[in-house]
C-alpha cells in the first residue's frame, strides 16, 4: 500500500500515524475492486461549498471548486463521522473519487440522510477531502424532523353565562401534541384580544398536562378586557435558534428527553362563540332589608336596603343613587319614582341603596326597580376596582316584589252594622244576641279586650269580642262584637252607635304594616228594625 503523509482534521501533518478516517477509507479502496488509490490534491486547498441544515430523510449537495488549476489525479470524498454525533445510521456513507479538469469547475457531490422515527437533537457529521494542507470538509447539520409537534389549538372553557366571558372568569386554550411533552418552569401562550384588526396580547399562563400531550393554558379575565367578536390564539413561529420567537414561550421537552418541541402552530383566528366583556356588570338586584318587626310591609320612617351584585370589586366616586318605584300602577312613572341614596360598600362587589319610606308612600303590589340604564343615577362613577374601567350599564328590571310593600295609611273604618235579628223580627228580649260588626278597608289584627258600646235607649252597654269562628285566620276586615240582652233593657226606637264607639280597652288594631288603626267613626242613627225588650 503507498504510504501518504499523516493529516490531521483541519492541521498540518504531525505524526506519520495514519488517521482512523484514512485508514477506513484505505480499507475500503483495497476491498473495492481495482479502486484507484487516493491521491492528495496538490496546488491550493479547494473552496468548500457548503449546505446548510438538511432535514432528517432529505437530500442536499456541497461543492469544492479550486482557485486555480491542479493535476488531474483523482480525489476521493469521504463522509466522516468521528467526534460528531450522526452514527453511520444517520446518513449515507460516501466515497466518491472526483477527476477535475485542472481549472476552476465546481464540482457538486450529493448528500443524503436517512429518516428514523426518533425523537432527538440535530446532527452532524463530516463531507470532504485529504489535500496537502489537511482533511478539508463540510460539517453538515441534520434537522431533526421528529420533535413534538402541536397538532390542534381549541378553546376548552365556556363562558358561564351565554358567549361572553365576564371579569374572574377563566378561559383555557389546550395545545394538542402529536407525543407526551414535558413542561420545564414557566410557559405561556398568546391570546388576542380586540375587535377587527385591533388585538391587544393576554398572556395565558400553563395550568396542567405536564407529562401527557395535552397542555392547557389560563387566563383569567380582567376588567378592562373587551372582545365583541370572540378571541383569536397567537400563532406561533420558531426563530434561527428554534426557539418560541411569538405566540409560545416557555421551556417544553419531549417527554423524558431535553429535546425541545416544535413550537409552531397555527393559533386560532376567530372564535366566535368565546367573547370577552370584562366591564363590571351587576348580575343581580334584591331588596336585603326586610319590614321590621315581621310586619308585611314598610310603614313611614323605615328604611328599604337595595342592593347591586357586582361580579368584581366596584368603587364609588361621587354622588350615586338608584332609582325604584313606589305605587307604579298602569303609567303613572312620574308619580311612582323615587330615589334610594348610595349607603355603602365601595371597595367590594356589593353596592348597598337605601330609600326612606315617607308618608304618604303606598305600595300594596311590592316595590320596582327599572332596569339599568335607568336606574342608577347621579353625576358620580362606579368603576372596577383600581381601574378607570367603568360598569356595564346594564340589567333587568325587577318588576313588582310582593315581599317589599309599602303602607304608611292607618287602616279605617268603614262602616258599622247590626248583623243579628230579634227573634219575633220586631224586638229583642231579654238573653237575645245583638251582634255588631265593625268593617275596616284593609284586613287588620287585633288583640286584647275590646270593646263596642251599644246606645240602647239612652244607656251605654258594652259589646265584647264574639269567639273567632277560624282561630287561624289573623288577619280580616271585619271585627265582630255580640251583647246579650239584660233584664230592664228597653229601646222603642231601635239601637244607635254614638260616634266612635270602638273602644281599645288596652288591646290593639293594626294593618299588616303595623299601623295603628284610626277608630274614628260617625254616629249611627236609631234603626227601628232592632228594637229592645218592646213592642211597638
Amino acid at each position: 500500500m503507498v504510504g501518504y503523509p499523516v493529516l490531521s482534521r483541519r492541521k498540518k501533518p504531525s505524526s506519520m500515524r495514519l488517521p482512523a478516517i484514512l485508514v477506513t477509507a484505505l480499507t475500503i479502496v483495497a476491498l473495492l475492486p481495482r479502486a484507484p488509490r487516493p491521491a492528495l490534491a496538490l496546488g491550493p486547498a479547494p473552496v468548500m461549498l457548503c449546505p446548510g441544515p438538511i432535514e432528517e430523510g432529505e437530500s442536499g449537495q456541497f461543492g469544492m471548486r479550486w482557485p486555480g488549476s491542479y493535476l488531474l489525479t483523482p480525489v476521493f470524498v469521504l463522509t466522516n463521522n468521528e467526534g460528531h454525533t450522526a452514527g453511520r445510521g444517520d446518513f449515507a456513507a460516501i466515497y466518491r473519487q472526483i477527476v477535475g479538469d485542472g481549472v476552476t469547475e465546481t464540482h457538486w457531490v450529493p448528500v443524503s440522510t436517512i429518516e428514523d422515527s426518533l425523537t432527538e437533537h440535530d446532527e452532524t457529521f463530516e463531507v470532504g477531502l485529504f489535500t496537502v494542507t489537511g482533511f478539508v470538509s463540510c460539517v453538515i447539520t441534520i434537522e431533526d424532523d421528529d420533535a413534538p409537534a402541536i397538532t390542534d389549538v381549541a378553546v376548552t372553557s365556556n363562558p358561564l353565562r351565554g358567549d361572553v366571558y365576564r371579569s374572574g372568569e377563566n378561559i383555557d386554550v389546550t395545545l394538542t401534541f402529536d407525543r407526551r411533552v414535558d413542561v420545564v418552569g414557566d410557559a405561556s401562550l398568546t391570546l388576542l384580544f380586540g375587535d377587527g384588526d385591533q388585538n391587544t396580547p393576554r398572556q395565558a399562563g400553563y395550568l396542567e398536562g405536564s407529562g401527557t400531550r395535552f397542555l392547557v393554558f389560563r387566563y383569567q379575565v380582567q376588567p378592562s378586557d373587551r372582545d365583541s367578536d370572540g378571541i383569536a390564539v397567537s400563532s406561533a413561529e420558531e426563530s434561527e435558534e428554534s426557539g418560541p420567537i411569538h405566540g409560545f414561550s416557555g421551556t417544553v421537552y419531549a417527554r423524558g428527553t431535553d429535546i425541545p418541541i416544535d413550537y409552531t402552530h397555527a393559533g386560532i383566528e376567530r372564535a366566535s362563540d368565546h367573547k370577552v366583556d370584562g366591564r363590571p356588570r351587576v348580575e343581580h338586584v334584591g331588596v336585603i332589608s326586610t319590614p321590621p318587626d315581621g310586619w308585611e310591609a314598610y310603614r313611614a320612617g323605615q328604611t328599604i336596603e337595595i342592593a347591586l351584585d357586582f361580579d368584581t370589586d366596584v368603587v364609588v366616586e361621587g354622588e350615586v343613587g338608584l332609582a325604584l318605584y313606589v305605587g307604579l300602577v298602569s303609567d303613572n312613572w312620574a308619580e311612582a319614582w323615587r330615589e334610594a341614596g348610595y349607603l355603602r360598600g365601595s371597595g367590594t362587589d356589593t353596592l348597598v341603596f337605601g330609600y326612606t319610606v315617607e308618608p304618604g308612600d303606598l305600595d300594596i303590589r311590592g316595590i320596582a326597580i327599572p332596569h339599568g340604564a335607568t336606574a342608577v343615577r347621579g353625576s358620580g362613577t362606579i368603576k372596577a376596582s383600581g381601574t378607570d374601567v367603568e360598569y356595564l350599564e346594564h340589567f333587568p328590571a325587577t318588576g313588582h316584589l310582593p315581599d317589599h310593600k309599602i303602607d304608611t295609611a292607618p287602616p279605617t273604618i268603614s262602616g258599622i252594622y247590626l248583623t243579628s235579628r230579634p227573634t219575633d223580627g220586631e224586638a229583642y228580649a231579654v238573653g237575645e244576641v245583638i251582634r255588631v260588626e265593625v268593617v275596616f278597608r284593609e284586613p287588620v289584627a287585633k288583640s286584647g279586650d275590646l270593646q263596642f258600646e251599644l246606645d240602647i235607649g239612652g244607656t251605654t252597654r258594652l259589646a265584647s269580642l264574639r269567639p273567632e269562628a277560624n282561630p287561624n285566620r289573623r288577619y280580616d276586615n271585619e271585627i265582630e262584637f255580640e251583647y246579650q240582652v239584660q233584664s230592664g233593657d228597653t229601646d222603642s226606637d231601635g239601637i244607635e252607635f254614638r260616634a266612635n264607639s270602638l273602644k281599645l280597652n288596652g288591646g290593639t288594631i293594626h294593618d299588616r304594616a303595623g299601623n295603628a288603626a284610626d277608630l274614628s267613626h260617625e254616629p249611627v242613627a236609631a234603626n227601628p228594625l232592632h228594637m229592645v225588650g218592646t213592642n211597638p
